[in-house]
């Protein structure tokens, strides 16, 4: 009661006491033209409803769909002299990526487009697959201890995430590299080795470990909403613990491993850092290939079209996703 006394008495101190900001905001908001918008929208919670709406709606025209539009639009132009953009519709530019170089009859693909993407699937298929294989049993455990510790773990989960991702890329070049700590522990033993980056080993372990949060929180919270009567009943009709995590807890977090391996595998394909840091020229990913086109080549129709291929494979994937595994379970959680 004597904090709600001080807070209010000093709320009626005298106007010429308070802070400037504090005086003009009070006027601004107690203007009339403010207040009564203020009432105006109170009364009508459908106003309110499509104002947040529509400025959502904006942010997302402004910032999403205005430069993917621009891209699209972008990728039907040509390359001229300098870098320049000629203004002259063509297709040439999916021709190159998509066909050039391309023998499917004879089963010959020298395209380094489509090399180089299907590189970045295959680097995702695998991320996705070892983040699962790790991160499964800290999120199963994380879900369904009742330690009291279990925010402290939590918190080691999540602590990467305070830490920038080009370190945490380059505290793995300090670990796999030529002078690093698996070749100085190795060396201990009498093992020879010249380091183990630049391949798609270093590549994939980079990915793994800074993408493994992303598989563990959401196969964490679906687990953690798991009834316990459903575990107790399979129990009590003879099942046991290893059958009942089989027929019940399994198939219930399952909405779970969807949704951290589609956040996984996106993430992954489309990495910058880790094929940038730990991979040589051999293990570049597409995002490095259109980087390298806008940046380097100047050829921006070119790697506007790289990218819109890039996205609607993407697009491809999750709907084959969604159609298997549905999509809307695994939001709904």
């Amino acid at each position: 009661m004597s904090e709600r006394h001080e807070t209010r008495a000093e709320d009626l101190r005298p106007a010429s006491s308070q802070p400037l900001r504090f005086r003009v905001w009070t006027a601004v908001l107690r203007a009339d033209p403010v207040v009564r918008g203020i009432q105006v929208v109170k009364r009508r919670e459908r106003l309110l409803t499509v104002l947040q709406a529509g400025l959502g709606l904006a942010w997302m025209a402004l910032f999403l769909l205005a430069p993917l539009v621009y891209i699209l639009s972008l990728s039907f132009w040509q390359r001229g002299a300098g870098g320049t953009i000629v203004y002259e519709a063509t297709v040439a530019n999916y021709q190159e990526i998509l066909l050039q170089n391309v023998d499917l009859l004879g089963w010959q693909i020298g395209n380094t487009y489509l090399l180089i993407l299907w590189q970045s699937l295959k680097f995702g298929f695998l991320t996705t697959v070892a983040t699962l294989a790790l991160g499964y049993v800290p999120g199963y455990f994380l879900g369904r201890t009742e330690s009291r510790y279990r925010s402290l773990l939590l918190l080691f989960v999540v602590l990467p995430f305070w830490v920038p991702l080009i370190i945490r890329y380059y505290a793995w070049i300090l670990v796999l590299g030529n002078d690093g700590l698996i070749t100085t522990v190795l060396g201990w033993v009498g093992v020879a080795s010249n380091g183990y980056l630049y391949n798609d080993v270093a590549v994939v372990t980079g990915l793994v470990q800074v993408l493994l949060p992303f598989m563990i929180l959401p196969i964490y919270n679906t687990v953690n909403k798991i009834d316990d009567e459903y575990i107790e009943s399979a129990k009590t009709m003879g099942a046991s613990p290893l059958r009942a995590f089989y027929e019940v807890t399994l198939p219930l977090s399952l909405p779970g491993i969807s949704a951290g391996s589609i956040l996984v595998f996106i993430l992954a394909v489309g990495s910058f850092m880790a094929p940038a840091l730990l991979g040589g020229p051999a293990n570049m990913m597409v995002a490095n290939l259109i980087s390298q086109t806008f940046g380097q080549a100047f050829d921006w129709p070119l790697a506007s079209a790289m990218a819109m291929v890039y996205l609607v494979v993407l697009f491809a994937i999750i709907t084959v996703f969604n159609r298997f595994v549905g999509l809307e379970e695994v939001f709904d959680q």
